[in-house]
């Protein structure tokens, strides 16, 4: 009897380990994830649906799924609402920080890039140029987990990413959140067909 109870508590720990993001898991359909979804997904265009999960975070307005017909749930991307920042990104640089942190509790600690990578322009390399840099390209700031252990949920990586959504010298940046699953390279594989 004893042994029988322990079976049922590892079953039910594992299960709550396994907490996909946002409540989806690789190869969901639309149907399936219209379930975790406080309103029917919006189809924007090909694979790509907007959602509303019920599992949800405070920082993100907007959720994009990708769902292929074939394989299902291939990717997730989260997009954070516009963060005010001054022309040294401060505001933009903190916020991506602490969720970096905050997602390295479940995925451990990630790779961080954070370069400024137009050689021939060493004047925009300034602190003060931070937000244009971004905004032109030139400077990235990113963080990426499972580029050299595997992770859990079926993911295949995790990637957090700095974007300029207005201004110029300063203005408005946005967090997004990617999560490409094991069965993405499978849809790449299936639309490199035509090739």
């Amino acid at each position: 009897m004893r042994k029988l109870f322990l079976v049922m508590i590892f079953g039910l720990i594992s299960t709550f380990i396994y907490a996909a993001p946002f409540g989806l898991k690789m190869g969901m359909t639309v149907e399936e994830i219209t379930e975790q979804c406080k309103e029917e997904p919006s189809l924007v265009k090909d694979d790509i649906y907007l959602i509303k999960p019920t599992k949800s975070h405070p920082l993100f307005d907007y959720y994009a799924v990708y769902v292929n017909e074939k394989t299902g749930l291939y990717q997730i991307r989260a997009i954070s609402s516009p963060i005010t920042t001054n022309k040294f990104g401060t505001e933009l640089k903190k916020a991506f920080n602490s969720l970096k942190d905050r997602i390295a509790k479940t995925y451990g600690k990630p790779k961080v890039t954070d370069k400024y990578s137009n050689s021939s322009d060493s004047y925009h390399q300034q602190d003060e140029y931070w937000f244009y840099s971004l905004r032109e390209g030139s400077r990235e700031l990113s963080a990426v987990w499972g580029y050299d252990s595997a992770l859990s949920d079926e993911l295949e990586s995790v990637a957090l990413k700095c974007t300029v959504s207005s201004g110029f010298y300063e203005g408005t940046g946005q967090l997004v959140l990617y999560y490409d699953f094991k069965n993405t390279s499978a849809v790449e594989d299936e639309q490199d067909e035509v090739f």
